[in-house]
């Protein structure tokens, strides 16, 4: 048996609750084995394509089939036993999500992790507090590869340079640094993500296997599922004083009369909508509600990319009014229909301990239903209809209005 331990510090509040044990009205902090690894597989999907096509395997072209196979060798599957067992230890320090939402600039980020009134009675997250430390100890099988270990390894320095662990790790909250540790190669936590592509361009070329190498893609036309291979990124708010002040301008804060106050709803509702401007983007749906006119199907909802369900409350019939319309749009027809963001924010802490933020586009579709032209077609409720409109998949606008909003 062969052991790696990584000592890692959380850079922002990680939130996780256990599944069963309450602290007087919030869950108590627990980190799963499970979710890490869980989060170690999406990543490891989303490296994939940046070596291989991951539709090829020994000569067959079959959806996603180089993409399983590698994935079950790495993890395991519902045949196969993991190659490695994982655990996790943590600091018995855990506060409520309350103490945070104390501060009402953070309320938005937090949203669906506390009781948001008074009929509410859903406990609240708890959170490992930014400084405290948890360690991952993975043990590994004598017939795991050396180059297959290293490239598990890899995956967690991978992690903490684009994402993290818990609730709203995309939003910059459970990011962490890796501090300390032992039976692992420093050189593997360095220069990522090209290091983990190179530990499994080497794991593949062990193999053996006939796997077709991925094709450099130039260009942010999205995949099936999110990838590296699509995607682009940037540093931002460098020299920041406090992971607050990344957190509030990257998610969507707005003033009481709706306008925007943070860089990400003014690039949402400014940028993409054209929140209460003659041409705001929600026009065709208010026409929907007031006047009873189906949006045309070439009708494409700008602030969709940015991620589904989208819910649009107290809707007046022109721009800058309110009224009763209610809206939801979704990419199924019953309105149950999810899509995750495409950015991925990580808050990282420098040398000279202050903060910036990672951000990370990766281009994937919104919708699995598509139209003749391959367009992504998602669904606006209004009322008690139903309209197919299309949704937005131009990431390379968005990621040039990112560079110029943020």
């Amino acid at each position: 048996m062969r052991t790696s331990i990584f000592k890692c510090e959380a850079v922002t509040p990680m939130l996780s609750r256990s599944m069963n044990k309450k602290k007087e009205n919030s869950w108590k902090f627990e980190l799963r084995p499970q979710s890490v690894k869980g989060v170690m597989r999406f990543w490891f999907r989303a490296l994939v394509p940046c070596v291989i096509d991951p539709d090829w395997y020994e000569g067959e072209h079959k959806k996603f089939e180089g993409l399983h196979r590698l994935e079950s060798m790495i993890f395991g599957s519902q045949g196969e036993k993991s190659p490695f067992s994982l655990s996790v230890t943590y600091d018995d320090s855990d506060e409520p999500v309350d103490n945070l939402t104390k501060d009402q600039t953070l309320r938005n980020s937090l949203f669906g992790t506390f009781q948001m009134g008074k009929g509410d009675t859903s406990p609240s997250f708890s959170f490992l507090k930014p400084g405290s430390t948890f360690t991952i100890k993975i043990t590994y099988s004598k017939k795991v590869p050396e180059v297959q270990k290293d490239l598990t390894d890899s995956l967690i320095s991978f992690i903490s340079n684009y994402g993290g662990f818990g609730a709203k790790a995309r939003d910059g909250y459970g990011s962490f640094r890796i501090v300390a540790g032992r039976g692992f190669e420093k050189k593997d936590f360095l220069n990522q993500p090209s290091r983990s592509k190179e530990l499994l361009s080497l794991y593949i070329k062990e193999l053996s296997k006939d796997l077709v190498p991925s094709k450099e893609i130039i260009d942010l036309t999205p995949y099936d599922f999110p990838t590296l291979a699509i995607s682009r990124e940037k540093v931002a708010f460098v020299n920041s004083d406090d992971w607050r002040i990344i957190i509030r301008e990257l998610t969507g804060r707005r003033t009481k009369d709706g306008e925007p106050i943070s860089r990400y709803s003014e690039l949402k509702l400014n940028e993409l909508r054209k929140y209460n401007e003659a041409d705001d983007n929600l026009n065709p749906l208010r026409k929907a509600f007031f006047e009873h006119m189906a949006p045309s199907k070439e009708f494409v909802l700008r602030t969709s990319i940015m991620g589904l369900p989208i819910i649009y409350q107290n809707v007046g019939q022109r721009p800058n009014t309110t009224g009763k319309a209610i809206i939801t749009v979704s990419n199924s027809d019953d309105g149950t229909g999810r899509k995750a963001s495409p950015l991925f924010i990580s808050i990282h802490k420098a040398v000279n301990n202050s903060y910036f933020a990672r951000i990370l586009l990766m281009a994937s579709k919104i919708s699995p239903e598509r139209d003749s032209r391959d367009r992504p077609v998602i669904y606006a409720k209004v009322g008690s209809k139903s309209y197919p409109i299309l949704g937005n998949e131009n990431f390379e606008e968005l990621w040039n209005l990112i560079e110029g909003v943020i």
